[in-house]
């Protein structure tokens, strides 16, 4: 059988790491790449201009721009000629747009990851775009708290929960493990991140006096005035290798969230070995468990405060679970997403069921 012709859409966000974000399943697919151009000429940005203001605003695409467009237009119009076999967005909540408004003109089907929670999700797909859900042949999930809510939309057929994966070459536990005299943790990302309850942990442990440094790291932060502390350091712009080392050094990730699905962070510090302090919202359970880490109900910063205690008293309670936390991430191999996605090409191009040809994910 002749091998499969998969061309993917793909873009990359600013904080995502040289090796991290959903972008890097193209290149574990082998698919041909159509990506988000970020090239700044007069041109374009004139072009850019006329186009954002004769286009109808979208508000339900957070991030959808010219040059998401454009990329959209090059698959239409290269698929005109000469069709690949699938074609795959891989961020459908904020790229996709007019190949479902001329669906009629892609000649193959069309496969689209979602990404964010289903309550971000609701007013397009309920109000704005509910009539243009039949052009999707398959909506690929990252989390099972979507399942649901796209079944409705489009049928349990149509819809398969294949997980985030990570890079586990690249985030891999360092061999030689420096011991720090305090406890380290590191916050990592600004996405849905809960800034209120990680302001009330900082200061806790301030106000408890417990030997504990707070390494974050991200483009931007929503943390108050107050928790700006000498125990604090923020870390912008760093490169990947000093971002894995931050994650090898650390004794847990602390990732309080409003909500979420996949984090690339999670994957990201697991992979390193570092386990994961977070909360029990939307998707996280399906990536951290107890083994590899602790999950808290929204808001239990007392809780979490108390944890931290306790790994400041016996660093063994965090160190304990490092081999479990790498166990974990390499369930979530790219090589391993990867060949349920092949499965996933293969059914939907051939107008199959990619559940009954094996593509259901088992852990």
């Amino acid at each position: 059988m002749d091998e499969l012709r998969v061309t993917c859409v793909v873009k990359r966000w600013q904080h995502h790491t040289a090796s991290g974000g959903y972008d890097q399943l193209a290149g574990a697919v082998g698919a041909e790449v159509v990506r988000r151009s970020t090239r700044k000429t007069i041109v374009r940005r004139v072009a850019g201009r006329l186009w954002r203001q004769f286009s109808h605003p979208k508000p339900y695409l957070l991030d959808y721009r010219y040059e998401d467009w454009l990329a959209e237009l090059r698959v239409l119009r290269s698929s005109w000629w000469n069709p690949p076999d699938v074609v795959h967005v891989l961020y459908g909540d904020e790229q996709l747009d007019l190949l479902l408004r001329q669906r009629q003109l892609l000649r193959c089907p069309l496969i689209a990851t979602f990404h964010l929670p289903p309550d971000r999700m609701r007013e397009r797909f309920d109000k704005f775009q509910s009539h243009l859900l039949s052009g999707i042949d398959m909506a690929v999930v990252i989390a099972s708290n979507q399942l649901q809510v796209f079944r409705d939309w489009l049928g349990p057929d149509r819809v398969i929960y294949i997980p985030h994966g990570i890079d586990t070459d690249r985030f891999r536990p360092s061999e030689h493990l420096a011991r720090h005299e305090c406890v380290r943790l590191i916050i990592v990302g600004h996405h849905m991140r809960d800034w209120k309850a990680l302001g009330e942990i900082i200061n806790q442990c301030h106000m408890s006096k417990l030997a504990v440094r707070f390494d974050i790291v991200g483009l931007e932060h929503g943390l108050p005035s107050s928790a700006f502390l000498p125990n604090v350091h923020f870390h912008r712009g760093i490169p990947e290798e000093h971002l894995i080392q931050l994650y090898c050094e650390a004794d847990a990730l602390l990732l309080p969230l409003r909500d979420a699905t996949a984090t690339n962070a999670a994957l990201e510090a697991m992979a390193c070995g570092t386990p994961v302090i977070s909360t029990m919202v939307g998707g996280i359970p399906d990536y951290v468990d107890n083994t590899c880490g602790w999950l808290f109900d929204t808001a239990e910063v007392d809780r979490i405060v108390s944890l931290i205690g306790d790994i400041c008293n016996e660093r063994e309670i965090a160190s304990s679970r490092r081999n479990a936390a790498r166990t974990k991430a390499l369930m979530f191999s790219w090589k391993r997403v990867a060949a349920k996605m092949h499965i996933v090409y293969e059914a939907v191009a051939h107008r199959r069921c990619p559940k009954a040809a094996g593509a259901i994910w088992e852990y």
